[in-house]
Protein backbone atom coordinates (compact mmCIF):
# COMPACT_ATOMS: atom_id res chain seq x y z
CA UNK A 1 0.00 0.00 0.00
CA UNK A 2 1.39 3.48 -1.13
CA UNK A 3 0.86 6.24 1.26
CA UNK A 4 1.51 10.14 0.97
CA UNK A 5 4.52 12.14 2.70
CA UNK A 6 2.00 13.53 5.26
CA UNK A 7 0.13 9.71 5.98
CA UNK A 8 3.51 8.32 5.89
CA UNK A 9 4.94 10.47 9.02
CA UNK A 10 1.62 9.82 10.75
CA UNK A 11 1.49 6.02 10.50
CA UNK A 12 5.24 6.27 11.42
CA UNK A 13 4.74 8.41 14.51
CA UNK A 14 1.98 6.05 15.43
CA UNK A 15 3.94 3.17 15.12
CA UNK A 16 6.67 4.29 17.42
CA UNK A 17 4.52 5.62 20.35
CA UNK A 18 2.47 2.55 20.12
CA UNK A 19 6.19 0.65 20.82
CA UNK A 20 7.25 2.95 23.68
CA UNK A 21 3.65 2.34 24.74
CA UNK A 22 4.42 -1.19 24.97
CA UNK A 23 7.50 -1.08 26.43
CA UNK A 24 6.05 0.50 29.59
CA UNK A 25 3.17 -2.01 29.52
CA UNK A 26 5.59 -4.67 30.05
CA UNK A 27 8.35 -2.88 32.25
CA UNK A 28 5.28 -1.92 34.51
CA UNK A 29 4.39 -5.33 34.40
CA UNK A 30 7.62 -7.12 35.17
CA UNK A 31 8.26 -4.60 37.60
CA UNK A 32 5.32 -5.60 39.88
CA UNK A 33 5.80 -8.94 39.13
CA UNK A 34 9.25 -8.26 40.86
CA UNK A 35 11.25 -9.54 37.81
CA UNK A 36 12.91 -6.42 37.87
CA UNK A 37 13.26 -3.79 40.08
CA UNK A 38 12.14 -0.15 39.91
CA UNK A 39 15.76 1.21 39.88
CA UNK A 40 16.38 -1.02 36.71
CA UNK A 41 12.94 -0.21 35.12
CA UNK A 42 13.39 4.09 35.18
CA UNK A 43 16.21 3.77 32.89
CA UNK A 44 14.96 1.26 31.08
CA UNK A 45 12.20 3.76 30.06
CA UNK A 46 14.77 6.40 29.80
CA UNK A 47 16.58 5.07 27.15
CA UNK A 48 13.70 3.73 25.42
CA UNK A 49 12.06 7.34 24.77
CA UNK A 50 15.77 8.50 24.01
CA UNK A 51 16.31 5.98 21.69
CA UNK A 52 12.95 6.26 19.86
CA UNK A 53 13.01 9.78 19.64
CA UNK A 54 16.19 10.07 16.63
CA UNK A 55 13.58 7.23 14.83
CA UNK A 56 10.51 9.53 15.25
CA UNK A 57 12.72 12.17 13.71
CA UNK A 58 14.09 9.81 10.75
CA UNK A 59 10.34 9.00 9.96
CA UNK A 60 9.62 12.34 9.41
CA UNK A 61 12.35 13.58 7.72
CA UNK A 62 11.75 10.70 5.45
CA UNK A 63 7.73 11.52 4.55
CA UNK A 64 9.31 15.41 4.32
CA UNK A 65 11.61 14.11 1.82
CA UNK A 66 8.61 12.18 0.13
CA UNK A 67 6.54 15.36 0.03
CA UNK A 68 9.80 17.23 -1.52
CA UNK A 69 10.20 14.65 -3.91
CA UNK A 70 6.63 14.61 -5.59
CA UNK A 71 6.68 18.41 -5.34
CA UNK A 72 10.11 18.36 -7.95
CA UNK A 73 8.30 15.26 -10.12
CA UNK A 74 5.55 17.99 -10.65
CA UNK A 75 7.97 20.66 -11.57
CA UNK A 76 10.02 18.36 -13.57
CA UNK A 77 6.56 17.12 -15.50
CA UNK A 78 6.02 20.93 -16.11
CA UNK A 79 9.69 21.53 -17.83
CA UNK A 80 9.55 18.64 -19.40
CA UNK A 81 6.06 19.40 -20.98
CA UNK A 82 6.66 20.45 -24.84
CA UNK A 83 6.07 24.12 -25.64
CA UNK A 84 3.97 25.59 -28.24
CA UNK A 85 5.45 26.15 -31.19
CA UNK A 86 7.07 29.81 -32.12
CA UNK A 87 8.09 31.71 -35.19
CA UNK A 88 11.65 33.10 -35.91
CA UNK A 89 9.67 36.72 -37.54
CA UNK A 90 6.55 37.20 -35.67
CA UNK A 91 3.74 38.61 -37.59
CA UNK A 92 1.71 41.72 -37.64
CA UNK A 93 -1.81 40.95 -37.52
CA UNK A 94 -4.30 43.84 -39.61
CA UNK A 95 -7.35 44.23 -36.98
CA UNK A 96 -7.96 42.20 -34.10
CA UNK A 97 -11.12 39.99 -35.72
CA UNK A 98 -10.92 36.60 -34.50
CA UNK A 99 -11.56 33.60 -36.90
CA UNK A 100 -12.06 29.65 -35.96
CA UNK A 101 -11.24 27.98 -39.29
CA UNK A 102 -12.66 24.15 -38.79
CA UNK A 103 -11.12 23.75 -35.49
CA UNK A 104 -11.20 20.27 -33.51
CA UNK A 105 -9.65 20.40 -30.42
CA UNK A 106 -10.01 18.11 -27.28
CA UNK A 107 -7.94 17.73 -24.22
CA UNK A 108 -6.21 14.01 -25.12
CA UNK A 109 -9.48 11.97 -25.09
CA UNK A 110 -12.69 12.43 -27.09
CA UNK A 111 -12.73 16.14 -28.67
CA UNK A 112 -14.42 18.74 -27.32
CA UNK A 113 -14.66 20.95 -30.24
CA UNK A 114 -15.79 19.37 -33.71
CA UNK A 115 -15.39 21.35 -37.52
CA UNK A 116 -15.63 24.98 -35.46
CA UNK A 117 -15.74 27.59 -38.01
CA UNK A 118 -17.04 31.12 -37.21
CA UNK A 119 -15.78 34.64 -37.33
CA UNK A 120 -16.22 37.83 -34.61
CA UNK A 121 -15.41 40.95 -36.36
CA UNK A 122 -12.68 43.76 -35.09
CA UNK A 123 -14.69 45.72 -32.69
CA UNK A 124 -17.45 43.64 -32.06
CA UNK A 125 -19.31 41.60 -29.28
CA UNK A 126 -19.79 38.10 -29.34
CA UNK A 127 -21.59 35.81 -26.76
CA UNK A 128 -21.04 32.24 -26.63
CA UNK A 129 -23.86 30.35 -25.11
CA UNK A 130 -24.55 26.35 -25.01
CA UNK A 131 -25.14 23.35 -22.36
CA UNK A 132 -22.52 22.31 -20.08
CA UNK A 133 -19.49 20.39 -21.61
CA UNK A 134 -19.86 21.97 -25.09
CA UNK A 135 -16.78 23.66 -25.59
CA UNK A 136 -17.17 27.56 -24.29
CA UNK A 137 -14.33 27.63 -22.08
CA UNK A 138 -12.21 25.78 -24.44
CA UNK A 139 -13.02 28.29 -27.13
CA UNK A 140 -11.65 30.93 -24.84
CA UNK A 141 -8.56 28.91 -23.91
CA UNK A 142 -7.59 28.36 -27.56
CA UNK A 143 -7.48 32.42 -28.12
CA UNK A 144 -5.80 33.15 -25.44
CA UNK A 145 -3.65 30.20 -27.03
CA UNK A 146 -3.24 28.22 -23.84
CA UNK A 147 -3.25 25.77 -26.60
CA UNK A 148 -3.54 25.24 -30.53
CA UNK A 149 -5.91 23.16 -32.03
CA UNK A 150 -5.56 19.42 -33.18
CA UNK A 151 -6.54 20.56 -36.39
CA UNK A 152 -7.54 23.90 -38.06
CA UNK A 153 -6.45 27.45 -37.23
CA UNK A 154 -7.76 30.17 -34.85
CA UNK A 155 -6.34 33.79 -36.68
CA UNK A 156 -6.36 37.01 -34.86
CA UNK A 157 -6.20 39.92 -37.44
CA UNK A 158 -5.95 37.25 -40.14
CA UNK A 159 -2.90 36.22 -38.95
CA UNK A 160 -2.85 32.26 -37.22
CA UNK A 161 -2.13 32.30 -33.50
CA UNK A 162 0.93 30.16 -34.05
CA UNK A 163 2.50 33.31 -36.86
CA UNK A 164 1.88 35.46 -34.16
CA UNK A 165 3.71 33.52 -31.22
CA UNK A 166 2.46 33.69 -27.40
CA UNK A 167 4.06 37.15 -26.85
CA UNK A 168 2.00 39.00 -29.15
CA UNK A 169 -1.17 36.78 -28.35
CA UNK A 170 -0.07 37.77 -24.58
CA UNK A 171 0.01 41.55 -25.39
CA UNK A 172 -3.44 41.52 -27.23
CA UNK A 173 -5.51 39.67 -25.73
CA UNK A 174 -7.05 39.91 -21.76
CA UNK A 175 -8.56 36.90 -20.48
CA UNK A 176 -10.97 36.98 -17.97
CA UNK A 177 -11.70 33.60 -16.45
CA UNK A 178 -13.91 31.46 -13.90
CA UNK A 179 -11.43 31.11 -11.78
CA UNK A 180 -8.96 33.44 -10.59
CA UNK A 181 -6.04 32.91 -8.86
CA UNK A 182 -4.61 36.02 -6.70
CA UNK A 183 -0.81 35.80 -5.59
CA UNK A 184 0.34 36.61 -1.76
CA UNK A 185 0.36 40.57 -1.97
CA UNK A 186 -1.21 43.62 -2.04
CA UNK A 187 -4.81 44.01 -3.86
CA UNK A 188 -2.90 46.99 -6.03
CA UNK A 189 0.00 44.97 -6.46
CA UNK A 190 -2.56 41.86 -7.71
CA UNK A 191 -4.25 44.38 -10.40
CA UNK A 192 -1.02 46.27 -11.05
CA UNK A 193 0.39 42.59 -13.17
CA UNK A 194 -2.45 43.53 -16.44
CA UNK A 195 -0.07 46.15 -16.82
CA UNK A 196 3.53 46.39 -14.73
CA UNK A 197 4.11 50.45 -16.92
CA UNK A 198 1.00 51.47 -15.37
CA UNK A 199 1.10 54.36 -12.63
CA UNK A 200 -0.40 53.68 -9.49
CA UNK A 201 -2.84 56.42 -10.28
CA UNK A 202 -4.03 54.03 -13.50
CA UNK A 203 -3.96 50.97 -11.02
CA UNK A 204 -6.35 53.12 -8.62
CA UNK A 205 -8.83 53.78 -11.72
CA UNK A 206 -9.05 50.77 -12.78
CA UNK A 207 -10.04 49.24 -9.16
CA UNK A 208 -12.50 52.01 -9.14
CA UNK A 209 -13.93 50.89 -12.67
CA UNK A 210 -14.26 47.13 -10.88
CA UNK A 211 -15.73 48.55 -7.46
CA UNK A 212 -12.68 47.43 -6.04
CA UNK A 213 -12.43 50.50 -4.00
CA UNK A 214 -15.37 48.86 -2.14
CA UNK A 215 -13.16 46.30 -0.87
CA UNK A 216 -10.14 48.31 -0.13
CA UNK A 217 -12.45 51.20 1.43
CA UNK A 218 -13.71 48.42 4.17
CA UNK A 219 -9.87 46.78 4.63
CA UNK A 220 -7.73 48.27 7.56
CA UNK A 221 -4.66 48.51 5.44
CA UNK A 222 -6.47 49.90 1.91
CA UNK A 223 -5.15 49.35 -1.31
CA UNK A 224 -2.14 47.33 0.53
CA UNK A 225 -4.35 44.66 2.10
CA UNK A 226 -2.70 41.70 1.39
CA UNK A 227 -4.96 39.06 -0.24
CA UNK A 228 -3.49 35.84 1.05
CA UNK A 229 -2.39 33.33 -1.07
CA UNK A 230 -4.35 32.48 -3.82
CA UNK A 231 -6.84 35.49 -2.66
CA UNK A 232 -8.16 33.54 0.18
CA UNK A 233 -8.45 36.38 2.25
CA UNK A 234 -11.13 37.11 -0.36
CA UNK A 235 -14.12 35.98 -1.27
CA UNK A 236 -15.08 34.49 -4.86
CA UNK A 237 -16.84 37.77 -5.84
CA UNK A 238 -14.08 39.95 -4.17
CA UNK A 239 -11.44 37.75 -6.49
CA UNK A 240 -13.24 37.89 -9.46
CA UNK A 241 -13.53 41.85 -9.52
CA UNK A 242 -9.87 42.08 -9.08
CA UNK A 243 -9.31 40.05 -12.33
CA UNK A 244 -11.84 42.46 -14.03
CA UNK A 245 -10.16 45.52 -12.92
CA UNK A 246 -6.20 43.84 -14.23
CA UNK A 247 -8.05 43.09 -17.67
CA UNK A 248 -9.11 47.01 -17.45
CA UNK A 249 -6.03 47.97 -16.87
CA UNK A 250 -4.05 45.68 -19.71
CA UNK A 251 -6.27 47.46 -22.22
CA UNK A 252 -5.80 44.92 -24.38
CA UNK A 253 -7.71 44.90 -27.98
CA UNK A 254 -9.15 41.71 -27.66
CA UNK A 255 -10.95 41.06 -24.13
CA UNK A 256 -12.21 37.12 -23.31
CA UNK A 257 -15.00 37.10 -20.58
CA UNK A 258 -15.98 33.98 -19.07
CA UNK A 259 -18.48 33.77 -16.44
CA UNK A 260 -16.81 36.70 -15.85
CA UNK A 261 -19.82 38.07 -13.41
CA UNK A 262 -20.73 34.61 -12.02
CA UNK A 263 -19.52 35.53 -8.39
CA UNK A 264 -21.10 38.91 -7.72
CA UNK A 265 -23.95 39.94 -6.78
CA UNK A 266 -26.58 41.56 -8.94
CA UNK A 267 -25.19 45.77 -7.76
CA UNK A 268 -22.08 44.69 -8.20
CA UNK A 269 -22.77 43.18 -11.71
CA UNK A 270 -24.96 46.07 -13.13
CA UNK A 271 -22.04 47.83 -11.88
CA UNK A 272 -18.92 46.03 -13.80
CA UNK A 273 -21.30 45.66 -16.42
CA UNK A 274 -21.37 49.35 -17.12
CA UNK A 275 -17.37 49.46 -16.96
CA UNK A 276 -17.45 46.68 -19.91
CA UNK A 277 -19.87 48.75 -22.01
CA UNK A 278 -17.53 51.58 -21.46
CA UNK A 279 -14.48 49.30 -22.72
CA UNK A 280 -16.13 47.13 -24.95
CA UNK A 281 -15.92 50.42 -27.93
CA UNK A 282 -13.30 49.73 -30.08
CA UNK A 283 -12.60 46.51 -28.54
CA UNK A 284 -13.37 42.79 -29.42
CA UNK A 285 -15.37 40.87 -27.10
CA UNK A 286 -15.54 36.93 -26.51
CA UNK A 287 -18.02 36.49 -23.49
CA UNK A 288 -19.04 33.05 -22.33
CA UNK A 289 -22.22 34.05 -20.07
CA UNK A 290 -25.76 32.54 -19.34
CA UNK A 291 -27.34 36.05 -17.75
CA UNK A 292 -30.27 37.11 -20.33
CA UNK A 293 -28.88 40.58 -19.60
CA UNK A 294 -25.02 39.98 -20.65
CA UNK A 295 -26.06 37.96 -24.31
CA UNK A 296 -28.70 40.20 -25.29
CA UNK A 297 -26.10 42.94 -25.47
CA UNK A 298 -24.39 40.89 -27.85
CA UNK A 299 -23.45 42.15 -31.33
CA UNK A 300 -23.60 38.11 -32.24
CA UNK A 301 -24.67 35.38 -30.43
CA UNK A 302 -23.18 31.98 -31.27
CA UNK A 303 -25.07 28.42 -29.76
CA UNK A 304 -22.74 26.01 -29.55
CA UNK A 305 -24.55 21.61 -29.17
CA UNK A 306 -23.74 19.18 -27.18
CA UNK A 307 -21.03 18.35 -29.39
CA UNK A 308 -18.67 20.98 -29.67
CA UNK A 309 -20.22 22.39 -33.06
CA UNK A 310 -22.52 25.52 -33.76
CA UNK A 311 -26.14 24.77 -33.79
CA UNK A 312 -27.19 28.15 -34.31
CA UNK A 313 -25.66 31.85 -35.07
CA UNK A 314 -27.09 34.99 -35.18
CA UNK A 315 -28.54 38.24 -32.98
CA UNK A 316 -30.54 37.65 -30.34
CA UNK A 317 -33.71 38.82 -32.20
CA UNK A 318 -32.61 36.79 -35.13
CA UNK A 319 -32.50 33.59 -32.79
CA UNK A 320 -35.12 34.13 -30.89
CA UNK A 321 -37.95 34.95 -33.92
CA UNK A 322 -36.48 31.83 -35.62
CA UNK A 323 -37.55 29.89 -32.57
CA UNK A 324 -35.24 27.16 -32.81
CA UNK A 325 -32.66 25.69 -30.41
CA UNK A 326 -31.26 29.20 -29.20
CA UNK A 327 -35.37 30.33 -28.51
CA UNK A 328 -35.95 27.01 -26.64
CA UNK A 329 -32.80 27.11 -24.03
CA UNK A 330 -33.18 30.73 -23.49
CA UNK A 331 -37.03 29.74 -22.37
CA UNK A 332 -35.51 26.86 -20.25
CA UNK A 333 -33.55 29.03 -18.10
CA UNK A 334 -36.16 32.17 -17.84
CA UNK A 335 -38.57 29.21 -16.55
CA UNK A 336 -35.73 27.95 -14.44
CA UNK A 337 -34.81 31.48 -12.76
CA UNK A 338 -38.40 32.28 -12.41
CA UNK A 339 -40.07 29.34 -10.01
CA UNK A 340 -41.88 30.55 -6.92
CA UNK A 341 -42.22 28.64 -3.49
CA UNK A 342 -45.60 29.42 -1.79
CA UNK A 343 -46.28 28.69 1.74
CA UNK A 344 -49.91 29.61 1.98
CA UNK A 345 -51.25 29.59 5.85
CA UNK A 346 -55.45 29.40 5.44
CA UNK A 347 -55.73 31.83 8.41
CA UNK A 348 -57.33 35.30 8.04
CA UNK A 349 -53.42 37.46 8.26
CA UNK A 350 -51.08 35.45 6.84
CA UNK A 351 -50.15 34.34 3.13
CA UNK A 352 -46.13 34.58 2.49
CA UNK A 353 -44.77 34.09 -1.00
CA UNK A 354 -40.70 33.78 -2.16
CA UNK A 355 -40.34 34.87 -5.34
CA UNK A 356 -37.03 34.29 -7.87
CA UNK A 357 -36.81 36.34 -10.78
CA UNK A 358 -34.61 36.15 -14.03
CA UNK A 359 -32.59 38.63 -13.07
Amino acid sequence: MHLSGGAGIGVFGLVVHIAVIAVIILGTWLALHEVIGVASLIPLLILVVRFTEPIWQSGALGGGMSIATNTLDQIQGLLDEAGLPEPTAPATPTGHGIRFDDVTFGYGGTPVLRHLSFEVPDGSMTAIVGPSGSGKTTITRLVARFYDPEQGTVSIGGVALPDLGSTQVLRSVAPVFQDVYLFDGAIADNIWLGNPDASRQEVLEAGRRARVDEIADRLADGWNAHVGEGGTNLSGGERQRISIARALLKDAPVVLLDEATASLDIDNERAIQGAFDAVRAGRTLIVVAHRLQTISTADRIIMLDEHGGIAEQGSHEELIAAGGVYARYLSERVEAAGWRLTAAHHTASTNTTFDTKEN
